[in-house]
């Protein structure tokens, strides 16, 4: 059985050896980190209209409405159609359990619609707002700040983990007497954006809580700072210093 389990531990081995990306010969293998950070310039704005009515019909003349003023509202802001996502207006039959009949009783039907808006002025994120609630939007889920370069930041964000892996990976070889040689493999692990708009989210709520309480001032919308960042793992030859 003492051989049997030798040769069980080398099948093992030289199928781990197969199915490793790592070479044979003399290698190092590196993890590069980019990353990069940028003000908003872009909002997007998701909201929602909903409304109940005893005819299917009604319910969804409501939510049309409400859509067509806000649509209307939002050309003085410049934004155009192409910065506007609407989904389908959906209607469904609404029920409400009667504790007296001990029962689900149909009470009417419910239209719904979701709508996306981006902002590409910053300056009337709080006035687009503000017409959203007065067309009676019934909630502004969250305030998404972004940027309108992204591509271009998350490559840059790329890039600083490329020069990352190539600086790191030289100072180790340079450590142990070695020098980088050719690139073996490249695996770009995954590329992250990191949006906060957790404050941004709970102060669009607020407002809406508050659209009943007469005049109120604007609120302040923090512009955090958008994080792009990037992860690359690399593995070099190594070769002996000339």
């Amino acid at each position: 059985m003492k051989p049997l389990f030798y040769l069980s531990l080398l099948a093992l081995s030289s199928l781990a050896s197969a199915n490793s990306h790592l070479p044979n010969h003399r290698h190092i293998a590196i993890t590069g980190y980019g990353e990069t950070t940028v003000k908003p310039d872009i909002a997007v704005l998701h909201f929602s209209v909903e409304h109940t009515d005893k005819k299917s019909a009604e319910a969804k003349a409501e939510v049309d409405k409400r859509f067509n003023t806000l649509l209307k509202g939002l050309k003085k802001y410049n934004i155009s159609g192409k910065d506007i996502v609407a989904s389908r207006i959906a209607v469904s039959p609404r029920y409400e359990y009667s504790q007296q009949e001990r029962k689900q009783l149909h009470v009417g039907y419910s239209a719904s619609r979701s709508i996306q808006v981006t902002v590409n002025d910053l300056t009337m994120l709080s006035d687009v707002m503000d017409l959203a609630l007065s067309v009676e939007v019934n909630q502004i889920q969250r305030v998404e700040m972004a940027s309108s370069k992204e591509e271009q930041l998350q490559q840059k964000a790329v890039e600083l983990a490329i020069e990352n892996a190539k600086t790191n990976g030289a100072a180790l070889a340079n450590s142990f007497g070695a020098a980088l040689g050719k690139v073996y493999s490249i695996n770009a692990q995954n590329y992250d954006q990191i949006k906060h708009y957790g404050t941004m989210e709970k102060m669009g709520n607020a407002r809406m809580m508050s659209a009943d309480m007469g005049s109120v001032s604007p609120g302040t919308y923090l512009q955090d700072d958008l994080t792009f960042k990037a992860t690359i793992n690399v593995v070099f030859d190594l070769k002996g210093k000339n």
